[in-house]
């Protein structure tokens, strides 16, 4: 990790200073390296090596998001380039990802609590992106007309379809049934999701709760997508594909829903919506084999469930 230094050193970031930083590499979809100075608990910095065009397109949305939303998301400190490569450098946050606290989270109460709070971070984050008609994702202006939902779906079962060409008859009738139900219903508002609204891209301290990883911001616009895929990655989300349907019925979710707007009969449809589109493309790398896996069991007790239910209200 000695390049790590040396860039931080050509940067002037380490303010002329001999420290001895430790760093820590985080092997995602591309590696990110974690610099921790000489009595921090959090890193001081976080560097990512930019590969190609996507790379910057999120440095950008990043950028433009840090200015919609402050501190809700970390500081970035700029594009360095070091040995014939370029780095995105952010400053780090005080806090730490779910997977270093979920062993103190012990009891139901203490689950609730932290439970709220990721909540509450989700509904101001999109507060705060949906304040400015003008919200800047990708380099352009988004589009403020109002979203047709049942388009929407219809260009994820698509999307859908293309990775998974076999032929599914009771899907096909759902999603029909579905498109028809939602194009009766009012369009929505568009609020650009940040993608990927789980428990892994959440830095969490005791006061604070900062949102990371803006890859997929804007994937869609369609409303309750980020919510359903932070009720899924919950601690109080059973990974049993029968049980994690029931998130449909968590009082967040309807209270998000109402407050949007949304008919509470095509909550479920946004859900068909979540489900569809995150096996697209979205899903279709090695990295995602197994939570493709359970996003398919998923679909197919959603399957199951609606036709118990004949598709009825």
């Amino acid at each position: 990790m000695q390049f790590v230094q040396r860039l931080l050193s050509d940067a002037g970031l380490n303010n002329n200073a001999p420290i001895d930083y430790s760093v820590a590499c985080i092997s995602t979809t591309r590696p990110i390296y974690l610099v921790f100075g000489d009595s921090s608990d959090y890193p001081d910095y976080v560097i990512r090596k930019m590969i190609d065009k996507h790379d910057f397109h999120t440095h950008q949305v990043h950028n433009n998001l840090y200015q919609l939303v402050g501190n809700q998301v970390p500081k970035i400190v700029g594009v360095y380039e070091h040995a014939g490569e370029k780095y995105d450098v952010q400053f780090g946050v005080k806090g730490a990802p779910w997977f270093q606290i979920k062993s103190k989270i012990r009891t139901k109460d203490a689950r609730a609590r932290l439970e709220r709070r990721l909540w509450k971070t989700l509904t101001d984050f999109h507060s705060a992106v949906a304040a400015d008609p003008n919200t800047i994702a990708a380099g352009s202006v988004l589009k403020t007309k109002k979203l047709q939902p049942h388009e929407e779906l219809q260009q994820a079962y698509m999307q859908f379809k293309n990775t998974e060409p076999t032929v599914n008859t009771e899907l096909d009738k759902l999603v029909y049934f579905a498109a028809k139900e939602l194009s009766k219903m009012p369009a929505c508002s568009q609020i650009p999701q940040h993608g990927d609204f789980c428990l892994n891209n959440l830095i969490i301290d005791t006061s604070h709760v900062t949102v990371i990883d803006f890859e997929d911001f804007a994937i869609t616009t369609m409303p309750m997508y980020d919510h359903f895929t932070l009720a899924l990655s919950l601690p109080s989300c059973s990974q049993e594909p029968s049980i994690a349907i029931n998130v449909l019925k968590e009082a967040q979710v309807a209270t998000a829903a109402e407050n949007l707007g949304i008919n509470s009969n095509a909550i479920r449809w946004h859900f068909l919506h979540h489900i569809l589109l995150r096996l697209g493309p979205w899903s279709t790398g090695k990295k995602r084999a197994v939570y493709r896996n359970w996003l398919k069991q998923l679909l197919g007790c959603f399957i199951e469930a609606q036709l118990h239910t004949n598709y009825s209200p």
